[in-house]
């Protein structure tokens, strides 16, 4: 290798891809250590497979254990109250054979089902995953069926890592929540927590359990956080009224990304003050806001969704974000939904620079609404349009010259897809700077001629579906990098 200081080789490793960093992997030392820390820098365990026991046999080693940041783990692979599908032929040979040879060995050794030893080498390799700083505990399939080597799992993994945590997220139903918060996990980094809450699969909870569960474990696990919290993420798809458990949640003084999906519907039937003064006590420190209130919205939903457009403007008018950067909202299907949206864009346009509206699809009334009280300094736009013609990047690109980066999910394309795609190549936006754009059509990226129209006339895009280049084959596009802060939201699917 070539005689350059260290931090040379790190700056320029920073422009190989991480594809092409993977295969450097016997080059020298240095560039080992690169490839290994790329390779089991992420590792999601939650089902089991033929290649679960030889990765967690792999991660026991010290040497590749301690290169773990991001862990996300099911400790009993979703085995547990499952109904497994039927073994083929050869898996019957398989286990027979295994069975056999354990009972050669010993009559009296107890044979562990795939699943269960997975569990036992997962909790062997955790001691030596001191380094993790991101912890995701995916306990869906958690209940009476489950046995003790799931505390097991817990206070070895606690024990491991958990003074080194600055993100936590658990994924499951109340009882398993309380379950790991009652393992009494010290935690004096974390500063960021995400939560997805879920009514229980195998065994519905009573109401009353699960609301004190909420409120006696829960809504205090959460304000234990209060004095570092900066990003809270709760996603609840459930049915339970969830009014008392924001009424229960504290001051935040440092949070500055919120973010909260769930049906408004179901879980807010009784109050949602609570909610309204959850964000008015934050609304000051606020930089990210996420609210998506109804993620399934349907035609006939209208009257459903009449309480959470009142409620929505009602918040926004009273509320005022100064220093919000990023929005993303589902302004319900209702004129005063959309209000609400466009009176919180009116109130913080001055710090805005990324904007998503979900799931309603603009009308090309809507969009001129949305486009008047939009500031030049907007850099990020995501948009669901009914119908999509050369005049929206016209309007776009008019209003919006400092956009980097464009996301848009269209109902319908001109029934003369040709005759629009000619009209675009003699339309050239010189002045605009986009960077990077994106179209969605009923799901799928939208075909690689109506991309390639779409660069022609907007010289400067350099990227399309935010995958770093223009290759319209996007099964041929490079693996992102993983984003493990809750800052960073998802875009997701339509």
């Amino acid at each position: 290798m070539i005689e350059l200081p260290l931090e040379i080789w790190i700056y320029i490793v920073a422009f190989i891809p991480e594809a092409t960093l993977r295969d450097l992997l016997g080059v020298n030392l240095f560039f080992y250590n690169i490839s290994m820390d790329i390779r089991y820098k992420s590792v999601v365990l939650q089902r089991f497979s033929a290649g679960t026991k030889k990765l967690l046999v792999r991660l026991a080693d010290p040497a590749v254990g301690k290169r773990v940041r991001f862990l996300t783990a099911s400790p009993d692979f979703q085995f547990y109250g499952t109904v497994a599908s039927p073994p083929s032929f050869g898996d019957r040979i398989n286990i027979l054979q295994h069975v056999l040879h354990s009972f050669r060995r010993s009559r009296f050794d107890h044979v562990l089902r795939p699943e269960k030893a997975g569990t036992n080498a997962l909790i062997d390799a955790l001691p030596v995953m001191s380094n993790v700083m991101a912890f995701t505990v995916d306990s869906h399939s958690w209940g009476e069926h489950s046995g003790p080597e799931l505390n097991t799992f817990l206070d070895t993994a606690w024990t491991s890592f958990s003074s080194n945590l600055q993100k936590l997220s658990l994924r499951g139903h109340a009882a398993s929540f309380r379950t790991i918060i009652t393992s009494k996990p010290s935690l004096p980094k974390v500063e960021e927590l995400f939560f997805e809450l879920i009514d229980s699969p195998s065994s519905p909870s009573d109401m009353e359990d699960v609301a004190d569960i909420l409120l006696t474990v829960f809504a205090p696990f959460i304000n234990s956080f209060a004095p570092r919290l900066q990003a809270l993420t709760f996603w609840a798809w459930t049915s339970f009224e969830l009014s008392a458990l924001f009424k229960a949640l504290g001051n935040f003084p440092l949070l500055t990304c919120f973010n909260f999906q769930t049906s408004f519907p179901r879980t807010f039937r009784d109050d949602p003050s609570s909610l309204s003064d959850f964000l008015a006590r934050h609304c000051a420190q606020l930089e990210i806001l996420v609210l998506r209130l109804n993620t399934v919205p349907l035609l006939n939903a209208i009257p459903l969704e009449r309480p959470l457009s009142e409620w929505m403007l009602k918040t926004f008018c009273e509320n005022r974000f100064p220093h919000l950067q990023e929005l993303q909202l589902y302004p319900s299907a209702l004129p005063r939904g959309f209000d609400a949206l466009l009176t919180c864009i009116q109130l913080s346009a001055d710090t805005l620079h990324t904007l998503v509206v979900r799931e309603r699809y603009l009308d090309p009334q809507d969009l001129r609404k949305l486009i008047d009280v939009l500031l030049p300094n907007l850099q990020s736009l995501r948009l669901n349009l009914r119908e999509l013609d050369v005049g929206v990047f016209t309007i776009l690109a008019g209003k919006l010259p400092r956009l980097r980066s464009l996301s848009l999910y269209i109902g319908t394309v001109p029934p003369d897809i040709y005759t629009f795609i000619s009209e675009l190549k003699t339309t050239i936006f010189t002045e605009w700077k986009l960077r990077n754009i994106g179209v969605w059509q009923g799901g799928s990226v939208a075909p690689p001629q109506f991309m390639l129209a779409i660069k022609h006339s907007i010289p400067s895009v350099v990227s399309f579906w935010g995958l770093g280049d223009t290759d319209t084959d996007i099964s041929l596009t490079n693996e992102q990098p993983i984003i493990w802060s809750t800052r960073n939201i998802d875009d997701g699917v339509l």
